[in-house]
């Protein structure tokens, strides 16, 4: 069984993310999301929401598909987890360039290879911060976000106001 994993922060999880957790889901027997915790990284939404809206949308990808949370390394998440590839989605040239790096360290730290999926074109411009950007200034998130979590964040939005 060829089990992948899909890391990031999820600070919310986009309508990018979600097609690539299913798109994943067809290839792989198994997959796991997961939130990484970066104390170095400021984010809107707490680790736990973060979570919450993860699992709502791999719920929605398959019975193969699994949301977790750790706040250890990629590598070392995928060598106690037996997972045999990482994979990412890869938006423009400058995502490239940062997973290339990303898995050239995670390789130098025992991790497994990382596959880079190109993201659909029609989802290409979707970022977590730009949801993050949106919500600040008030601009309708809708096109961004998956339909299955979108009321989810903006109540949590809306509670940290």
């Amino acid at each position: 069984m060829k089990t992948v994993l899909i890391s990031g922060s999820f600070d919310p999880v986009t309508r990018g993310h979600a097609a690539l957790i299913a798109r994943a889901a067809q290839l792989f027997d198994r997959v796991e999301v997961v939130v990484f915790e970066n104390s170095q990284k400021k984010t809107m939404f707490s680790a736990e929401e973060r979570l919450a809206f993860l699992e709502k949308v791999c719920r929605a990808c398959g019975e193969n598909v699994k949301a977790g949370i750790s706040a250890g390394t990629v590598a070392g998440y995928a060598r106690e987890h037996g997972v045999h590839a990482i994979l990412k989605g890869v938006r423009n040239a400058n995502d490239l360039l940062y997973e290339q790096e990303m898995a050239t360290l995670n390789r130098l730290a025992g991790g497994p290879e990382t596959l880079l999926l190109p993201t659909e074109p029609a989802l290409s411009h979707i970022s977590s911060s730009a949801v993050r950007e949106f919500l600040t200034h008030g601009l309708p998130v809708g096109e961004l976000l998956p339909e299955s979590i979108y009321d989810d964040v903006l109540a949590a939005y809306q509670a940290k106001a």
